[in-house]
């Protein structure tokens, strides 16, 4: 076998494993979302995201001050969206994990089984 059939041979399988893995993940999202306790789970999470959004503008203001001596509007303005983003976006991921852990782990199933697939049709078992 060439090393160009070999890549190519690489690429599929890992595009395969990519796919496995998205499908999983979606299976996973539609199933979380669609159960009764969890429906209004993201949007409840966005909601309540947004104070520690707020605690993350501040924060960076302030630490953005203290960092950028020589122009201090620039510090405040990127210390702000900075901590902004970072405090709405741990909130987000902390409220909504059940729904990643789900996803996370339904994309892992379905990549086990897409290697289990592949190593079997590499070394075929013989019973007989």
């Amino acid at each position: 076998m060439s090393i160009s059939e070999t890549v190519k041979e690489n690429l599929a399988y890992s595009k395969e494993l990519v796919e496995s893995g998205i499908e999983g993940a979606k299976e996973a999202r539609k199933s979380v979302l669609q159960a009764e306790e969890t429906t209004d789970m993201v949007t409840a999470a966005a909601q309540e995201s947004w104070q520690a959004g707020a605690v993350g503008v501040l924060a960076g203001a302030i630490f953005g001050v203290l960092a950028d001596d020589r122009k201090p509007l620039r510090g405040v303005i990127t210390g702000g969206v900075l901590g902004a983003v970072l405090g709405f976006g741990a909130s987000f991921a902390w409220k909504t994990r059940p729904l990643t852990s789900a996803m996370a782990r339904a994309a892992g199933k379905r990549i086990g089984t897409t290697q289990d697939r592949h190593w079997l049709s590499k070394h075929p078992v013989n019973y007989g």
